[in-house]
């Protein structure tokens, strides 16, 4: 009986410290902010999709590894559709961010998003360069690059996207989640596929 309830409080104990542990590793949230909805676009379809070519996939910079100790590389994303009005959507990896808060813009802006290619209608296709969050001395410093392509009927315009933002460090990881929301809202919102669209027809 002893060496029984000496494992029960074993494996109690055991189940604690591990969640002790996880709870304590340093995690990256990114707050998107969406956009009113709006039907600019009028319901048009298009193929979408995301990928991830940055050269390294390491989110945290050197400075900023000093903080973000054993970072697992996943992302909390939280999506935030009005004043005090926020969502947790789960954990993502870079690629999957970038889609799910595209998929999101996208459909905003009145388009209907698809992941097979189908007939006639134009692709949508984002490829992720940079995503980097570090703290070469005392500011936080959020970097995101990407390239959008539209293509349809033989022709193909490539747009390129760059965003960069700074904050003062004062405590924690709380500045770091800020401007790394702050920076890849912005960036996600910067792609004017409406423009883009008309540009490939006129051409």
């Amino acid at each position: 009986m002893r060496a029984l309830r000496f494992s029960r409080k074993f494996s109690a104990w055991l189940i604690i410290g591990l969640s002790l542990a996880c709870a304590m590793l340093p995690r990256l949230d990114v707050i998107y902010k969406t956009l009113p909805k709006s039907n600019t676009l009028g319901g048009k379809e298009v193929y979408f999709k995301v990928t991830d070519k940055r050269p390294t996939r390491d989110i945290i910079g050197p400075g900023a590894k000093r903080v973000f100790k054993d970072f697992a590389g996943n992302i909390t994303l939280i999506v935030e559709t009005g004043p005090e009005q926020r969502s947790t959507v789960g954990l993502y990896d870079v690629r999957e961010l970038f889609e799910h808060a595209f998929t999101r813009y996208l459909e905003n802006r009145g388009l209907k998003p698809r992941s097979e290619p189908k007939g006639e209608i134009p692709r949508l296709e984002v490829a992720i360069q940079d995503f980097t969050l570090d703290l070469p001395g005392s500011r936080w410093t959020a970097r995101i690059l990407y390239e959008a392509a539209v293509s349809g009927n033989g022709r193909t315009l490539v747009r390129r996207y760059q965003g960069e933002g700074e904050k003062l460090r004062v405590s924690g990881l709380t500045q770091a989640h800020q401007v790394m929301s702050e920076t890849f809202s912005d960036i996600i919102h910067q792609l004017d596929v409406s423009e883009m669209l008309s540009a490939l027809a006129e051409r």
